[in-house]
């Protein structure tokens, strides 16, 4: 099986923590945000930021802002988030590895 890390993103605002309920699930060159147990967004092999979740909260936009800028990605905020397409995500790809 393949080697997938997980941490816990850390705020890009005044907030210490999100206390565990923003985490980063990386394979190779791909980068998954889960918020609150929801595959939110990713940045695929390519650098590309794809939206995985159809839906908004204020506090989800706030985990999405920080992973974007712990990647160095261009984006964020509700304008922002609900321009962006919703794409599927394939679990059983990204867990073999394949996804890109």
């Amino acid at each position: 099986m393949s080697n997938i890390t997980t941490i816990e993103l850390m705020p890009n605002d005044s907030r210490k923590s999100f206390y565990g309920k923003a985490r980063v699930l990386s394979h190779e060159n791909v980068h998954v945000l889960k918020s609150y147990n929801t595959e939110v967004c990713m940045i695929d092999s390519a650098g590309n930021v794809k939206r995985l979740w159809g839906g908004y909260s204020a506090t989800t936009m706030r985990h999405v802002n920080a992973f974007l800028s712990a990647f160095c990605k261009d984006g964020g905020g509700k304008s922002w988030w609900d321009a962006q397409p919703v794409e599927r995500f394939d679990w059983t790809s990204f867990f073999a590895g394949a996804i890109a």
